[in-house]
């Protein structure tokens, strides 16, 4: 069973052409992996930061909890 994701990303790539779709794609890769990357060596900032929601952001994108080697620095709240 395909996931909505990828029906959704198969319902519109014959609709966009094949350049922008393989941009898209790249594009999306590499934001993924630049922010697995930040995740990893980034320390949690202190509650109330103002860095704290790009910290988050940022773990979110590099879908960096629970399999991450760091995920209980991922915890909301501690």
């Amino acid at each position: 069973m395909p996931q909505e994701w990828q029906s959704f990303y198969a319902s519109i790539l014959p609709i966009i052409p094949a350049e922008i779709a393989s941009a898209l794609t790249v594009i999306g890769t590499f934001s993924i992996a630049l922010c697995a990357v930040l995740a990893r060596f980034w320390p949690r900032p202190d509650t109330g930061s103002k860095w704290m929601y790009l910290y988050l952001l940022v773990n979110r994108v590099a879908m960096n909890s629970r399999h991450a080697t760091n995920a209980d620095d991922t915890r909301p709240g501690g």
